[in-house]
């Protein structure tokens, strides 16, 4: 559990400095407090809502409603590891 923690400590900061190294200084701010909100407000519905979904549905229901949305990200994470693989060779080549 003290690994999860801290791993999950590491890509928590990691995934905010990145956000606001995307936008320009005058956004950084708004962008963070947006993402926030957005992050602790779905946290905060899935936590209030676990319970009954658990009760209503069981656990092999949840876990299988969780599955579109592993696919997708990680079709998003292999087709970004795909276009900065073109990129390198790209400029490896050029």
């Amino acid at each position: 559990m003290i690994l999860l923690g801290v791993g999950w400590n590491f890509l928590f900061i990691g995934g905010t400095t990145l956000l606001t190294e995307a936008y320009r200084p005058s956004e950084r701010a708004k962008t963070q407090a947006a993402h926030d909100f957005l992050m602790f407000g779905a946290v905060s519905l899935a936590s209030f809502s676990a319970g009954g979904l658990l009760n209503t549905w069981g656990w092999r229901s949840v876990n299988l409603t969780a599955l579109p949305f592993l696919a997708v990200a990680l079709m998003a994470v292999l087709g970004l590891g795909a276009l900065r693989w073109r990129n390198r060779l790209a400029s490896a080549s050029a």
